[in-house]
């Protein structure tokens, strides 16, 4: 007890509410930029409080653990989701032409797709702890989002009288153009995104759907493809440049995979580590390297770099047309592998795509 006479000690004063609404929201901003940076397992606390430079013992009085405030940092870019894309929409069910161009606008502003935060969507879908946590917050969200992308399609198909369109899968072809500037997005810098481009990409999409709603901008003339060109001025097309058969390789395994149930998307040109992420159930994301062949004999199973991937993908393509193309997917601890042993064991690694090697 204090001595006779002396002031009773003072307790510290709560800070007002205005200030620990700023405070918290200061920490989610900071573990946004941290998961950012290193990714859900290995954002911790100290790196949260040190890009938001306060003291570590304040998290404690807004969050009880690191998974209640990565969390938060979802839930907040959920709810800013819902409140800056689906509201502003919810009122032009009506008007589709409308409300389909408005959302991509709002889909692709940076307020809302920055490299920072979309980075941070990606990294706890890909992520194997944090799954549970994303379905849990964004799960409803996504639903929502291709619901609303859906019932603007069949309201726009309906008043164009298309009947012979499938409004599911023309929605479904809008999302994934939109996930697709997404992917972009999250592994460059804001400096380096063109997002007008990005946008005119999609807008193309709905263009060759429906030409008369959603016409040609002035002044942006037609081009027709390089392939009818050099048909026009009565060439050959020049054949595909390396890198293009490389995105193509990409592009057509990511959907194999996404077809048979796992889940996966193409890293962009810049990298070199792995050509494909892909999230099979039960397992961490897996990094795929692809290489291509006429045959095996040709193939090169053991490409450098070989230790920063986890499956090596064998494309194998036939000159006859009637040929179909087939997969070998090999897992790393099968490397290295020479072309003739492949050619001997092809049906052991005939990928059957569940990635479970």
């Amino acid at each position: 007890m204090p001595a006779r006479g002396a002031p009773a000690p003072v307790a510290p004063a709560k800070p007002d509410r205005a200030l620990r609404i700023r405070q918290r929201q200061k920490l989610i901003e900071a573990c946004i930029t941290a998961l950012h940076q290193h990714g859900p397992s290995r954002t911790t606390i100290d790196k949260v409080v040190t890009i938001a430079d306060m003291s570590p013992g304040i998290v404690n009085f807004y969050f009880e653990t690191k998974a209640a405030l990565l969390v938060a940092a979802l839930d907040f870019l959920a709810a800013e989701f819902e409140d800056r894309v689906l509201t502003p929409l919810a009122g032009l069910a009506d008007n589709p032409v409308q409300g389909l161009q408005l959302l991509i606008a709002l889909y692709l502003d940076p307020g809302i797709s920055s490299p920072r935060k979309v980075s941070v969507w990606y990294a706890f879908w890909g992520e194997a702890t944090s799954r549970a946590e994303y379905l849990a917050i964004c799960g409803k969200r996504d639903q929502a989002f291709a619901d609303l992308v859906r019932a603007m399609m069949a309201r726009l198909i309906d008043q164009v009288g298309a009947v012979h369109l499938d409004a599911d899968a023309v929605a479904l072809g809008l999302i994934g153009a939109l996930e697709l500037m997404w992917q972009e997005i999250a592994f460059q810098d804001e400096e380096q995104l063109d997002r007008p481009a990005a946008a005119r990409r999609c807008m193309a999409y709905l263009r060759s759907i429906f030409p008369a709603q959603f016409p040609q901008p002035a002044g942006r003339a037609r081009r027709p493809c390089a392939a009818l060109r050099g048909r026009r001025a009565g060439t050959a097309p020049a054949p595909a440049a390396p890198d293009l058969h490389r995105e193509a390789c990409k592009a057509l395994l990511a959907a194999e995979l996404n077809f048979a149930g796992v889940p996966a998307i193409c890293t962009p040109p810049s990298w070199t580590e792995c050509d494909v992420l892909a999230r099979p159930a039960n397992r961490p994301p897996q990094t795929i390297r692809i290489v291509s062949a006429s045959d095996l004999k040709a193939a090169s199973p053991v490409p450098e770099g070989s230790e920063t991937f986890d499956f090596l993908a064998v494309l194998l393509t036939s000159s006859a047309a009637a040929a179909p193309r087939r997969w070998l997917l090999i897992p790393r601890s099968q490397l290295p592998l020479a072309a003739d042993a492949l050619e001997g064991a092809d049906t052991r690694y005939e990928a059957n795509f569940s990635l479970h090697g």
